[in-house]
């Protein structure tokens, strides 16, 4: 057994350990390998003769560095012969072994035989999507004679057509369905001439209904002819008038408008009726006077409201941005930063924020161009491969450097530094290389020859976050973007968004309800937070503002409401139902979603609400990565209630359509079509993405509501981008997120430093307006219901995984509500020290090893003991897909995928804290690596990184659904807080094994908490 354990760990050491050197092994009582003890129950170690044979097939599945031939061939891509890069399709040929009679194949040679060309496919997937996009068009009329107009000048439809005896106009923005039918015709060229003869296609608009529509009350400012003006932004014409009304200026007036680009105007109303009317022959038609009256006939008049509010209109030009060179000397020299930017060390504000902000994004920017000069590549060549010349980058499988489709690569000549360099675009992307477009006579003259290589990173994210910036500077001195969205110091009660009778239960209804003991929305609640009577019903244009106390505010009950999802539990309720209602817009709305509580779910609700609930409403949903994007954007097409027509989920251009999700291929679209997307209902985008629409120069109130999830992982001008398009001051904005989790990951350490790396999410939250009174909101998770909703209850995991993080992190509040049927399965496993408790600490005082000047640290203790517990769960029948391990190293993990490839173990993700965040596994094995127990005090927070960071320690403990290995050196993580309490809690409840455990009192004046007050700008 000795010499089978010495070998496994000569596997991770060699050739990093000289021949007469042996790993340290310290392997205690409980220690021992099962899986070395029984090969029977680990087949995947048997050694017996190898059978070999030669066959050909095709790639069917490529992972970073292996993949699988014809579903059942494991190979490693370092098997592969010459230069080839394999793609999914490849034909190859190979040898391969059976390692034991009753193993799997592997192969070791690999040959390619046949190349599969990735464009065709994509090709062919862009036209089943065009195909999917032509039944529907969101689009403006552009002809309307009677009865008969188009739409998009080629799109015919006729007024039989049109929905709701919706009648259009020129100009109208239009939703419709799209059919197609091909129509012969035959022409004629004079008499006893030859015939034109062939089919045109002929589209035909079905189901023509306004993009948008809303009610307004407003002021009629402009009457001439046949046409007028309401609120100097809307026009009519008098046949919009109802029972013979004829407006006059100045009347007071309801309209329903459709959205429509009349001149400069984007509302046309098609249907008025006076509120107030200086027309005396109205009022005496309309209304009968009574025939006494009092006897004072007197009327002082009273100040009519101010309807209009100036137009604003989003920057389209811009200047160029570009890295002061001053700042990058500075930081190239090392000097003080503060020197030329005292400002960074004064609290954020409104007169600092832009200039702050903007540095910083210089800043991360110049760290960028730093680290991306680590990865240029000297004297290498690049090969033909069809139109395009290839180069082999290392490192690109596991994103270092990260190149995307549309990144610009400099060649230039080693020999001769003064000739010309050539500039090359990345046009795909394989595992290992990436194929580039140049001029077309470098292609041609390009014979073998040697180039350094000089990559650049992608501009175009910096440019959208200075775009905001700048229109943040430029527009806040007209007092037209709301300070009340970046530094909300009151609450300001709008009126409700939605007529309150459509949604909120009767005064009897509400008296039926019963106090919830778990915390939830309770009457004594709804009696606390009822308003008075003269404000239950407030009217237009009316808020109550103030400083010194809360402002009186319509808490919802959701009893009225009609959700589309119906297993919401009360607390999202409520948060859809504030989003609803949006009575503290312009203030960010906040949904603060601990892991597994349902946020996105709660986000997906309140978007489809306000969609059928504000007609008027145009909304924007975004995430900063497409894989969230993509998932809100499935979610609204699973539920059943948006339309082609309704949403669009917009992606950059690089995005191939082979990444994109089956389900919402129909609504997917590239930004070449910015004026058409805009109009949809729902855009759905990541946060940069949505930067595009700026460009457009829209109007104050074409989007009117933007929902950000995963807000916390997003950098404040990330967030920004989409929130700057919901200007003015009755746009509404939701965030939703998690601040106790990991924020957005930034390179510079300057910006880290100066507030960068806290999101919108977490700067908001550590606001006073924001902050908890357990004894005022209570029943709320102490937070105020009008501006922040925290969910509570947790789908994901076990009650015994759940209570530490809800202890630490989230006030104790988090409630187990899963599926027991998932989260108890293992409560009984064989290597549990404790049965019914799925957390395991597996203490070890092993040694951490670095690789000659390698930066990372890797731990062979540790990754046995992960071998361990990684076959404990195989051998209980876990999906190999239900499994996760976590590790702070790349090192480590590298010698974790070594070990479960050498074993021929099926494959299990592995990968840090970050790369985990937002998953959950069933079973979750932690590797903490470290292991100096001579670091001390400071010395091992500032070494220990990841292990010393709250954050990502909650993010590590809240993935497990029902077991959870941690495995580390108690000694050494001790020293930190929070794993000392885990430590502690796994020891009092059973779930500790291995080495000794250390005396924790000696630490307890060495460690202490990071509060929130520590992290505040």
């Amino acid at each position: 057994m000795f010499t089978l354990v010495s070998k496994l760990v000569d596997l991770l050491l060699d050739p990093f350990l000289k021949p007469d050197e042996s790993p340290p092994q310290e392997l205690h009582d409980g220690d021992h390998l099962d899986i070395y003890n029984n090969p029977e129950d680990a087949p995947f170690l048997t050694r017996s003769q190898n059978k070999s044979n030669t066959v050909e097939g095709k790639v069917t599945h490529l992972f970073h560095d292996n993949g699988l031939i014809d579903n059942e061939i494991y190979f490693s891509l370092s098997d592969v012969n010459g230069n080839h890069s394999l793609q999914v399709g490849d034909k190859v040929e190979t040898t391969v072994v059976q390692q034991n009679e009753h193993g799997g194949w592997h192969a070791e040679q690999i040959n390619v035989l046949e190349k599969a060309w990735e464009t065709e496919v994509e090709e062919t997937k862009e036209i089943d999507l065009a195909e999917l996009q032509r039944a529907v068009v969101v689009g403006k009329v552009t002809e309307f004679y009677e009865k008969h107009g188009t739409i998009n000048s080629d799109i015919e439809f006729s007024l039989s057509d049109c929905s709701d005896g919706f009648i259009p106009a020129r100009g109208d923005w239009v939703s419709a369905t799209v059919e197609e039918s091909e129509q012969e015709y035959s022409q004629g060229v004079e008499q006893d001439a030859w015939d034109i003869q062939g089919s045109i296609t002929i589209k035909k608009a079905r189901n023509v209904c306004p993009a948008r529509r809303d009610e307004i009350e407003g002021r009629v400012t402009f009457v001439k002819n046949d046409f007028g003006f309401i609120n100097e932004e809307i026009h009519f014409k008098l046949s919009a008038c109802l029972n013979g009304y004829k407006p006059k200026k100045n009347d007071i007036v309801k309209a329903t408008l459709v959205e429509s680009s009349q001149k400069k105007m984007d509302w046309r109303a098609i249907h008025i009726y006076p509120l107030s009317s200086t027309s005396d022959a109205y009022r005496s038609k309309q209304f009968q006077e009574p025939a006494q009256k009092g006897t004072s006939a007197f009327l002082v008049p009273g100040q009519r409201p101010k309807f209009s509010q100036r137009r604003l209109i989003l920057p389209v030009k811009l200047p160029h941005f570009t890295v002061p060179d001053y700042l990058e000397s500075c930081v190239m020299e090392g000097r003080e930063l503060t020197e030329i930017a005292p400002y960074l060390v004064q609290a954020l504000s409104a007169a600092t924020y832009a200039r702050r902000m903007s540095l910083l994004l210089h800043l991360e920017e110049i760290q960028m161009q730093m680290d991306i000069r680590q990865f240029d590549l000297s004297r290498v060549c690049l090969r033909h491969v069809g139109e395009y010349l290839a180069l082999t980058v290392p490192g690109l499988a596991e994103g270092r450097p990260s190149v995307l489709i549309g990144d610009k690569i400099i060649l230039y000549s080693p020999s001769d530094p003064d000739g010309p360099s050539y500039e090359g675009y990345v046009h795909e992307l394989t595992c290992t290389d990436v194929h580039l477009k140049f001029n077309s006579n470098f292609h041609c003259q390009y014979g073998g020859e040697d180039y350094n290589v000089e990559f650049t990173f992608y501009y175009y994210y910096y440019y959208y976050y200075y775009y905001y910036y700048y229109y943040y500077y430029y527009y806040r001195n007209f007092n037209c973007f709301p300070i009340s969205v970046l530094f909300p110091k009151e609450l300001e009660v709008k009126p409700p968004q939605v007529k309150l009778s459509d949604i909120m239960p009767s005064e009897k209804d509400i008296h039926k309800s019963e106090p919830q003991a778990n915390g939830e929305i309770n009457e004594s609640y709804l009696d606390q937070r009822r308003p008075t009577q003269r404000y239950q019903f407030p009217k237009r244009d009316v808020c109550n503002k103030t400083s010194s106390s809360r402002p009186e505010y319509t808490m919802p009950c959701s009893e009225g409401l009609k959700f589309f999802n119906k297993n919401l539990n009360q607390r999202q309720k409520a948060a859809v139902m504030n989003i609803l209602i949006g009575q503290s817009r312009p203030v960010p709305y906040i949904i603060f979603g601990p892991p597994g509580t349902g946020k996105t779910i709660t986000v997906v609700e309140a978007i489809l609400q306000v969609l059928k609930r504000v007609p008027s409403s145009r909304i924007v949903a975004c995430t900063p990565s497409n894989s969230a994007a993509d998932l809100i954007a499935e979610r609204l097409h699973l539920s059943g209630q948006v339309s082609q027509t309704e949403m669009v989920r917009l992606n950059a251009f690089q995005r191939s359509c082979d990444s994109l999700p089956e389900s919402i291929l129909k609504y997917c679209r590239f930004a070449n079509d910015l004026e058409s997307i805009s109009r949809f209902r729902v855009i759905v985008s990541t946060c940069v993405m949505a930067g595009n629409m700026y460009g457009l120069g829209l109007s104050a109130g074409h989007l009117t509501h933007v929902f950000v999830d995963e807000c916390g992982q997003a950098t404040e001008p990330e967030c920004l981008i989409p929130v700057g398009l919901v200007s003015g001051t009755d746009g509404q904005i939701i965030l939703a997120g998690d601040p106790k989790q990991l924020g957005p990951i930034i390179a510079s350490p300057f910006a880290k430093m100066y507030g960068l790396e806290m999101s919108l999410l977490e700067r908001l939250m550590s606001r006073e307006l924001y902050q908890r009174d357990e004894e005022k909101f209570g029943e709320n998770g102490g937070f105020d219901p009008s501006l922040v909703t925290m969910l509570v209850n947790n789908y994901r995991s076990h009650p015994a995984i759940l209570e530490l993080p809800s202890r630490l992190f989230y006030y104790s509040q988090l409630r187990p509500h899963a599926d027991p049927s998932l989260t108890h399965t293992l409560a009984g496993w064989s290597l549990l020290p404790k049965g019914g408790f799925p957390v395991v600490f597996h203490g070890i005082r092993g040694e951490d090893i670095r690789e000659n000047n390698s930066p990372s640290w890797f731990n062979p203790g540790e990754t046995m003991l992960v071998m361990r517990y990684l076959q404990g769960a195989l051998k209980e029948g876990v999906d190999p897909e239900d499994i996760g391990i976590i590790t702070p190293y790349r090192k480590q993990a590298e010698k974790i995928r070594l070990m479960i490839e050498r074993l021929n173990m099926p494959f299990v993700k592995v990968g840090s804290v970050e790369e985990f965040q937002g998953q959950e596994r069933k079973v979750i094995i932690i590797s903490t690596v470290r292991s100096n127990e001579k670091l001390v005090g400071f010395d091992v927070r500032h070494t220990l990184g990841f292990l010393s960071n709250p954050k990502r320690f909650n993010v590590a403990i809240t993935r497990a659904q029902a077991l959870m290995v941690l495995v580390g050196n108690p000694h050494v993580l001790a020293q930190d807080p929070n794993w000392q309490v885990l430590i502690k809690h796994c020891s009092e409840n059973g779930g500790y094994t291995g080495c000794d455990l250390p005396d924790f009192s000696k630490y307890d004046g060495d460690t202490q908490f990071e509060t929130d007050s520590d992290r505040k700008l």
